[in-house]
């Protein structure tokens, strides 16, 4: 069996960075690469939860993750007349309990890269092409470098070029689960401290947080729509877009729509899943979003992305260089946990965005529902030992 050792990975987002780690630490010499020129900052705020606690304390991290996380008091649901419905305090707010965290994503991938050691990271590359043969993979950058690797980790988002280039159309399938969410920041000009507030209506919802930075808010919009978004790629249609949907939404729609356009972060994509029978294909693996996403609905994208990276990296060490048999146990360990994840992504999606106003009986039975739900998932999976 050849030896297996240069391993690309492609996106520094957060399974990229982990899986490099793990990689690192078990003998292999892993090269992260990323197409954008630098990490994006702030971003939304992401769950850490059940085992991937564990994870993060052997990973060293899980002190730095403690000292950056939000510090989000309370947590509001309103109706469009500014009127109180529900009220709970910040973490189980956000569905979390004992020692799990919320962190901003930027915050997260900079722990991750920080705790990197001897690790090449390259910003500004992108690929052309992906070929591969029973002795490498041969991959051509764009500026027409070709460098040959013994694997290849596509660890590169929901819309993985990884995917597209070495998957065929048949392997895979994009499932939109009929919503839409948008994420950006404007000036906190509510004056909210350390509170996150949320107004719910006609399958439409808002969300207005504001946490260390007194003088900045978050947004976030999540709704269903019965028209589709031809060009989601393009920032003036996804805008337009927003605006259609909630200009008549009332509460404080019409003045966050006004300050967006001066918003120098505004994300916009579609609730989505990615659905593979398998995650590998000849030398090439698919991590996190790129195989396997639930949906940003179920909070629970990171934790399956830190999952499967410490999996991954793990049965290529136990296998000895076959990767075969690595790549073969990565699909069978996994596919369970991420069956129950993407389940639980469809369910809160059905559970949020309702067609009339949100009562306060709702969002109380929802609140103590998904609680319950969440930890039962976040627990589902018992990780190896790989050392």
């Amino acid at each position: 069996m050849t030896t297996i050792n240069k391993i690309l990975v492609i996106g520094a987002g957060i399974a990229g960075p982990a899986v490099c780690y793990w990689l690192r630490r078990f003998g292999f010499s892993p090269i992260l690469i990323e197409k954008f020129a630098n990490i994006r900052k702030g971003g939304q705020g992401l769950d850490l939860r059940g085992v991937t606690i564990d994870l993060v304390k052997r990973m060293g991290i899980y002190e730095k993750i403690c000292n950056m996380r939000t510090q989000i008091e309370f947590g509001r649901y309103m109706d469009a007349g500014d009127n109180i419905l529900h009220e709970e305090k910040g973490e189980r707010f956000g569905f979390r309990q004992d020692e799990e965290v919320e962190i901003l994503r930027g915050d997260l991938i900079e722990i991750l890269i920080g705790a990197l050691e001897c690790v090449p990271c390259h910003f500004n590359q992108l690929i052309d092409k992906i070929e591969q043969n029973d002795d490498n993979v041969k991959v051509h950058f764009k500026d027409g470098r070709i460098e040959h690797y013994d694997l290849v980790i596509g660890a590169d988002g929901m819309h993985s070029t990884t995917r597209r280039m070495v998957f065929d159309k048949d392997e895979y399938k994009l499932i939109n689960l009929g919503a839409y969410f948008s994420v950006f920041s404007i000036p906190n000009y509510l004056n909210l401290n350390h509170t996150e507030v949320q107004c719910e209506a006609n399958q439409k919802l808002i969300s207005i947080t504001s946490d260390k930075n007194p003088k900045m808010a978050e947004v976030a919009f999540m709704f269903r729509a019965q028209n589709v978004l031809n060009n989601i790629c393009d920032k003036k249609e996804q805008q337009k877009f927003l605006r259609d949907t909630f200009q008549d939404f009332g509460w404080e729609a019409s003045k966050i729509l006004e300050l967006m356009s001066d918003s120098d972060d505004f994300y916009f994509d579609s609730v989505t899943q990615v659905k593979m029978k398998s995650w590998t294909k000849g030398r090439v693996a698919l991590l996190g979003d790129a195989g396997y996403c639930a949906s940003p609905l179920s909070g629970q994208g990171n934790n399956l992305a830190l999952v499967g990276a410490y999996i991954l990296a793990g049965e290529l060490k136990k296998a000895d260089g076959n990767y075969t048999r690595a790549f073969n146990r990565y699909n069978e360990l996994l596919h369970s946990f991420v069956e129950a994840n993407q389940k639980l992504g469809v369910w809160v999606s059905e559970s949020f965005l309702v067609p009339d106003e949100v009562s306060k009986e709702v969002a109380e039975e929802r609140s103590n529902k998904i609680l319950q739900e969440v930890k039962i998932v976040s627990n589902m999976i018992s990780l190896p030992e790989y050392e």
